[in-house]
């Protein structure tokens, strides 16, 4: 019974037993008959909590999930609830990206907010085809009285996207330091890697994780195109390309720093040059640019630049210089053209096979015909004490043999030449050490490299194993007159 019976029912006592007049009786009346209606209402109340009190509870039957569907894909939501009854299910969301912010799309059969891609199904589960990224939040099926909720969990999974931070293009100056940095998003989280076009990263490696790199005191090898490429496994990775250029001072590297020729022939002087911006170069002899009437200077629209100079003369020898230079310096470097010959190079064998006597071979490279070499030799002798001895050089001159020529001009390939020479009256089984130089027409060229040889040692093995024989005799012999002498 609710207050106002209760008001009622006193008011009716108090005047019931304190008045008798004809107002009062008529206000009486009145009372009862609003004691009835109360009294009409409490039974009413009271047969609906009995028939309440007779119906079970609804309880969900399903339990809350979390869901990973791909962008495009489609979910279903389970919220079967038993014994339903009467009770209105509600489905509402809430986005993860904001959370406090509730939309309602079903209470019971009534579609509260459209949405095409939700429907429900006559199990009282919701299906969300065509997902998209928006959709990922929380998905609740509720009941307010009782007050029952099972709330599911949806994380759209979407393709990783690159974003670059640093610029698309950066200009430094050689020994900066440049950093390089991306970012990425998608579900799940991306793995971002760095790797250089036609490269390897300035690590040496093809490739590196991370959000960015950096690369201090850089050269003119870290200059180019770098891309950033995030993936997560969903669809396919994303990338971004950014440049680096480094402009630095020019750069020179030489072929060749002496080029050997002589009479007639067409020498090369070649120098490879690097610089940014792109040096000026020109090619020099003392202190004036060289003439282009006889010398022809190329450019392979790279890095290679060439002096060709044509039926070389002998006034033609000497130092060229190749300059090359931009706003950040000049760089020179020296060639020498020359019809000296190169530098012999010994082929024979260390280990002689004559007893006194060893034949030195070497070859070398001249235009110009060989007129005379020179041979000096000692002997090399190593102590116990790892110290070493040398005997003193024996220095002599020799004229080759020269083989008559068909033709007057020398080929190409007769610039090898390939010589020997029988050194004699040596000391058998000993160490020799000998140095080789040749002279052609314009003169002599640089001593070869210190050769070391040895004459036929097979004497001093002989004598070692016979004196290991008579050892190994005389201990056998010691042996059996012991035993002679225990038997007796």
């Amino acid at each position: 019974m609710n207050s106002t019976c209760m008001l009622v029912t006193h008011l009716y006592c108090r005047i019931n037993s304190k008045t008798s007049t004809m107002k009062m009786k008529l206000f009486g009346l009145v009372l009862v008959h609003l004691l009835s209606v109360c009294l009409a209402q409490h039974s009413l109340e009271y047969d609906y909590q009995s028939e309440l009190a007779d119906e079970e509870l609804p309880q969900f039957i399903s339990a809350a999930e979390e869901f990973s569907v791909e962008v495009g894909g489609e979910i279903t939501f389970p919220c079967q609830v038993q014994h339903l009854g009467r009770k209105k299910l509600v489905f509402r969301f809430n986005s993860f990206d904001t959370p406090s912010k509730e939309r309602l799309y079903f209470a019971g059969p009534n579609v509260i907010s459209e949405n095409r891609r939700l429907t429900r199904e006559d199990d009282n589960s919701f299906r969300l085809s065509n997902i998209r990224r928006s959709d990922a939040g929380q998905y609740a099926c509720k009941l307010y009285d009782p007050p029952l909720q099972v709330v599911h969990k949806l994380r759209v999974q979407y393709p990783a996207k690159i974003r670059r931070i640093s610029p698309d293009r950066q200009h430094v100056v050689k020994g900066d330091t440049v950093t390089l940095q991306c970012e990425a998003e998608g579900n799940p989280i991306p793995a971002i890697s760095w790797s250089k076009q036609g490269g390897r990263l300035p690590s040496g490696s093809r490739s590196e994780e991370g959000f960015s790199i950096t690369m201090e005191e850089v050269n003119r090898h870290e200059a180019g195109k770098y891309v950033c490429t995030a993936s997560n496994g969903i669809g396919e990775p994303s990338s971004a390309m950014m440049s680096i250029e480094v402009e630095f001072k020019p750069e020179i590297v030489t072929e060749e720093t002496i080029l050997h020729t002589g009479d007639g022939d067409e020498a090369k002087l070649v120098c490879i040059v690097h610089g940014h911006p792109t040096p000026d170069v020109r090619w020099k002899r003392g202190d004036h640019l060289v003439a282009s009437d006889k010398h022809l200077m190329t450019h392979d629209g790279e890095h290679r630049h060439s002096l060709i100079i044509r039926h070389v003369a002998e006034e033609d020898f000497g130092e060229y210089t190749c300059s090359a230079g931009n706003r950040h310096g000049i760089t020179e470097s020296t060639l020498t053209l020359t019809g000296l010959p190169m530098i012999p190079r010994l082929t024979s064998s260390p280990a002689g096979g004559e007893k006194a006597s060893y034949t030195l071979t070497w070859e070398t490279e001249s235009f110009s015909p060989i007129v005379q070499y020179r041979i000096k030799y000692r002997k090399h002798q190593k102590q116990r004490t790892n110290q070493q001895m040398f005997g003193t050089w024996q220095d002599s001159l020799y004229s080759p043999h020269v083989q008559p020529r068909k033709h007057n001009r020398l080929r190409s390939s007769d610039r090898l030449k390939v010589m020997a020479h029988a050194i004699r009256n040596l000391e058998p089984a000993s160490d020799y050490q000998a140095i080789v130089a040749v002279e052609n027409k314009f003169g002599w060229s640089k001593g070869s490299d210190v050769f070391t040889f040895n004459t036929r040692k097979e004497v001093a093995r002989s004598h070692s194993a016979s004196a290991g024989t008579t050892e190994v005799c005389s201990a056998l012999v010691l042996v059996f007159s012991l035993i002679l002498h225990f038997t007796v």
